[in-house]
């Protein structure tokens, strides 16, 4: 015992003598991270702009702009006068104010919101489980996620918050306090609730109780947005960058058209950090932790989540739109915060990049990461985990439940008590179960799983907004791509073969002419899919160009694309008939009919999918 506990000791103080030591938050110290990172990132990365505050005790002890907030005047990007759209980190705004009327009484947490409704109702689609403030604070309502046209041009006329709200209510999906299934309309709707309790609009609430108080004088969560110099937006398509079609939308408690500058962004951060604007019970509010997945994974606050990094607890937000990115990082146990803007590289992810190696190096000097221990590991058979993961954030009404495709999780059994998962974070990974239903890969991240009357869901210790749903093998994306992926091999083929038969049998055979149009019907059929499938790879090719296409939907491709699956419903229907003709009559020989009706099979198959998906009979133009 002795020997082990001498060894461990040592191990200990050699530990703590090699690593680097930790730093307060000073300029300089915040200086060598940013300025030597940031430059470098924004030209790798092609993006244009960027800004930086961090605060310490309240105050602010760095502030920095880099690059441009427009590339066509090349103006400087400048963090106490340029504004950014801050997005999403407006939840926090948001539930700040629902908050501050739960104080005052003039809301509670746990009331049916439909008793402050008078307008609108919310369907009790889970009867005996109403959505709440809570509920809605914590993403745990159970809405499903709109994405389609969800941001608008700046001069396009947005209908008001009530209107918007009964009109465009999403579908329950799940009951309240299920699981986190973030949601920009459950949102918008705590902040209607303010304006309902409080008697003034949103914006001038938000004005009033939050932004003079903190001193954030050029800051607004009104639309149109103030005449605060605002900075582009871009995305980098591969050679230029491009100003994206729309960047507001008609949700502003949920983030859009929130215009901030980085300095009243420290203002903020620094009101988070010490009572004094807010009240110490109010931020305990925010920032506890008010709802887990798992018990032994990072939860939500209201309007905040929680992660850890190098040990340390950070409460966080962010917002993106298809030409902003918005970060917000609160270290209570270091009292300090860092707010990070950009104005580009936000839907193609490399904004994201650049904040993950930014934040890491700061981290790294206020408490350097210590070595992570070997997971210890819990033997046992997890096989019963295995299968295809879909993500639970999704529009299940609309053809963006296409979503699925491309955001599926699929988990192995690796031998005793390990599972390997692709799809989640970046290729693939070993997780080591360390307790029942609780996996740690090397790096210390941890995933949970929680099972329930046949239902599977896994959880990411990373995200705590997220959850994905075991599916059967006929309703996972798996088997949904390779139905689509056999059926367009067919397809393609017959689209090859058929033109290349009738040239080398021209004027040797005459078909009746029922027969000629089954062959051109079917082979049209096979035209529109290998079109439209073509017309989502283009898409796809550019994944920052297809997500504004998608909450934009100012697409010329996209909008035709989604025509021509109804093109095939028409022409398959045509086929599936001359199928049947074809045997009845005797059209062409055995094998040429075997291959016709493999065709139409394909073509079926293929519908099948994709009107599993929305896909077919316009439901978007709802």
């Amino acid at each position: 015992m002795f020997r082990i506990a001498a060894t461990a000791a040592l191990l200990t103080i050699t530990t703590v003598l090699t690593a680097p030591a930790a730093q307060a938050a000073t300029p300089a110290s915040a200086a060598a991270v940013f300025d030597e990172i940031i430059p470098r990132s924004l030209a790798e990365h092609h993006i244009p702009g960027a800004a930086v505050v961090v605060v310490e005790g309240g105050e602010t002890v760095f502030s920095a702009g880099y690059g441009v907030s427009s590339v066509d005047t090349q103006a400087k990007v400048d963090p106490e006068r340029t504004g950014f759209l801050i997005n999403s980190v407006g939840k926090s705004i948001a539930a700040t104010a629902a908050i501050q009327l739960v104080e005052q009484g003039k809301l509670a947490l746990d009331a049916d919101v439909n008793t402050y409704l008078k307008s609108f109702k919310i369907p009790e689609t889970f009867p005996g489980r109403p959505v709440t403030l809570f509920s809605l604070l914590t993403h745990t309502a159970g809405f499903e996620d709109r994405v389609y046209r969800m941001f608008t041009p700046r001069d396009e006329k947005l209908p008001a918050l009530a209107e918007h709200l009964a009109n465009e209510m999403p579908t329950r999906v799940r009951p309240p306090g299920e699981v986190a299934l973030y949601s920009n309309y459950g949102f918008a709707l705590a902040g209607y609730l303010v304006e309902l309790a409080s008697g003034q609009s949103y914006a001038d609430y938000v004005r009033e109780h939050i932004f003079e108080p903190s001193g954030m004088k050029d800051s607004s969560v009104a639309q149109p947005t103030p005449d605060v110099p605002l900075a582009t937006g871009y995305r980098w398509n591969g050679s230029a960058q491009v100003v994206p079609p729309s960047n507001f939308g008609p949700e502003p408690p949920a983030g859009d058209g929130n215009v901030a500058t980085p300095a009243d962004m420290g203002r903020y951060l620094s009101a988070n950090l010490v009572p004094g604007t807010f009240s110490r019970s109010l931020l305990d509010r925010l920032h506890g932790a008010r709802f887990r997945n798992d018990p032994r994974l990072p939860a939500m606050g209201f309007g905040f989540s929680e992660r850890y990094l190098n040990g340390l607890r950070l409460v966080e937000k962010t917002g993106d739109s298809p030409g902003f990115l918005s970060v917000l990082e609160l270290i209570p146990e270091k009292n300090t915060g860092v707010y990070l803007a950009f104005n580009g590289g936000a839907f193609s992810g490399d904004a994201a990049a650049v904040t993950a190696e930014v934040l890491k190096a700061f981290v790294d000097r206020l408490q350097p990461a210590a070595p992570v221990p070997a997971p210890v590991p819990l033997a046992g058979d997890v096989s019963r985990f295995e299968g295809s993961y879909n993500n639970t954030r999704l529009d299940y009404d609309s053809f963006t439940k296409v979503r699925a495709l491309a955001g599926g999780v699929t988990v192995t059994a690796d031998g005793d008590g390990a599972l390997t998962t692709s799809g989640l974070g970046e290729g693939t990974r070993r997780w080591t179960q360390t307790e029942p239903r609780l996996f740690t890969d090397v790096a210390g991240e941890r995933i949970a799983f929680r099972e329930s009357g046949g239902q599977v869901l896994l959880f990411a210790g990373d995200d705590p907004n997220s959850s994905y749903e075991r599916m059967s093998w006929l309703e996972s994306s798996s088997t949904h791509l390779l139905i689509l992926g056999v059926a367009l091999l067919l397809l393609l083929g017959a689209l090859v073969f058929w033109p290349i038969r009738a040239f080398v049998r021209r004027g040797r055979e005459r078909n009746p002419s029922g027969a000629r149009f089954a062959t051109v019907a079917a082979w049209s059929a096979a035209l529109a899919v290998l079109l439209f499938a073509g017309g989502f790879a283009l898409l796809m090719s550019d994944l920052s160009a297809a997500a504004v296409a998608l909450t934009s939907g100012h697409s010329p491709l996209l909008s035709v694309t989604l025509l021509l699956p109804d093109v095939v419903l028409l022409l398959t229907g045509a086929a599936v008939v001359c199928t049947a003709l074809a045997w009845l009559r005797g059209w062409w020989n055995t094998p040429a009919r075997i291959t016709y009706t493999v065709v139409s099979v394909a073509l079926t198959a293929f519908l099948g999918v994709v009107a599993s998906y929305h896909l077919v009979g316009l439901p978007y133009l709802a």
